[in-house]
């Protein structure tokens, strides 16, 4: 079977976060499987443009192939793609659309319409409350607009995919009749390893080039600098933490999305620049021995569909606090975590209780491993959405 998957962006722009990565890793999983997968997306990165030879199909895994197409206007025009797409989705017996707003998205629906083609959307958290509102009333309008107008029209026989039970609320709450199947994101567990190979004073050089004669424990934190991820919520708590745990430092990795200059204001404001460290983006090594070398990992978010940085950190061996916005309440009950609220005050008693609890490693692997691993993820898939 031919798949082809549309999506604003694709592995290598990895400053998009975890679903660039959970989106690789599950095609390269099902092009293992025996299925051909052509990915039709654009060159964009943030605020640059990968570096690939674009506007033609090349081979980046076995029978993985994908198309860069050139944008001519960054995020809202790429010429080649309009007309290129056309003949990606002929084709293909299987559509598969990644997001809700953006161009790509109406044109791939259409397109689809046009040829009879089976299609799957993932919204990947476009409908989720907070993204449809966070930007006031005029994007709300702009959105609900562009869902009358762009996608309503076109999916009357289109399956979804919710990465979780409230992605599935989200889709629900527009298109009621939608027929939706929970699908989490994957990892690859072998990848992730729980050996420590650092002291907490090591790491805390080799990624902030900084010198401390002591270091109790490093929280570290992962994702895109961007409102929704509440990375200030998150200093904020750490602020507290200190107060009782004077020697903990907090990592905080990810690419710039227009909220670092207000994240670092407010570690000065704080005056927590001995305390708190924005280290930038992490390559998938550098990632992994964070992982492993850490004591604590944390996600303090005001939603999430997912999540994949909070697997990673489990596969790793790492117990996790994460905010009760986002879909991990199981946590607790299988001894790898908490989950709370973000409100800072509790978000920093949490914190506080994490580090003072001897989580056992293997309860964390055996969470993700019997659960989400990339194997069992991808044989879903290919159950609800590949089987006629």
């Amino acid at each position: 079977m031919n798949i082809c998957v549309v999506s604003h962006s694709f592995f290598p722009a990895t400053c998009y976060g975890g679903p660039i990565f959970s989106t690789y890793e599950l095609c390269k999983k099902l092009t293992d499987l025996g299925f051909n997968i052509y990915v039709s997306t654009t060159n964009a990165n943030s605020r640059n443009r990968l570096d690939v030879v674009t506007n033609k199909f090349i081979e980046i895994h076995k029978n993985l192939h994908v198309c860069y197409y050139f944008e001519q206007i960054y995020w809202y025009f790429s010429f080649a793609l309009i007309f290129g797409l056309w003949k990606d989705i002929k084709r293909s017996e299987l559509i598969y659309i990644q997001y809700i707003f953006h161009y790509t998205v109406p044109l791939a629906l259409f397109y689809s319409w046009i040829l009879n083609k089976r299609v799957v959307i993932c919204p990947r958290a476009s409908l989720s409350p907070w993204g449809i509102n966070w930007k006031g009333k005029i994007s709300n309008l702009f959105k609900r607009s562009w869902i009358s107008l762009f996608i309503r029209p076109f999916v009357s026989n289109v399956k979804w995919q919710g990465c979780s039970f409230i992605e599935i609320k989200d889709i629900k709450s527009f298109f009621y009749k939608a027929d939706c199947y929970e699908l989490s994101d994957g990892i690859n567990t072998s990848l992730f390893s729980s050996e420590r190979s650092l002291n907490y004073i090591d790491v805390i050089k080799k990624y902030t080039d900084r010198d401390f004669d002591r270091v109790t424990d490093i929280v570290f934190s992962m994702g895109r600098l961007h409102k929704i991820k509440g990375f200030d919520n998150l200093i904020r708590s750490f602020s507290l933490v200190l107060k009782s745990k004077p020697d903990v430092k907090l990592l905080i990795a990810g690419s710039d999305d227009n909220y670092k200059s207000f994240l670092l204001q407010e570690i000065k404001r704080l005056e927590l620049l001995d305390s708190v460290f924005l280290i930038g983006h992490l390559d998938d090594i550098e990632k992994r021995e964070v992982l492993s070398n850490s004591s604590v990992f944390t996600l303090c978010s005001h939603v999430e569909s997912f999540g994949i940085v909070v697997l990673e950190a489990l596969a790793s061996g790492l117990p996790v606090v994460v905010s009760n916005k986002t879909i991990w309440k199981d946590l607790e009950r299988n001894k790898c975590g908490i989950f709370v609220s973000n409100q800072e005050s509790v978000f920093a008693e949490a914190l506080l209780s994490a580090l003072d609890t001897d989580y056992n490693p293997s309860d964390c692997v055996n969470y993700v491993k019997f659960k989400y691993d990339i194997d069992i993820v991808c044989n879903n898939f290919i159950k609800y959405f590949c089987r006629y």
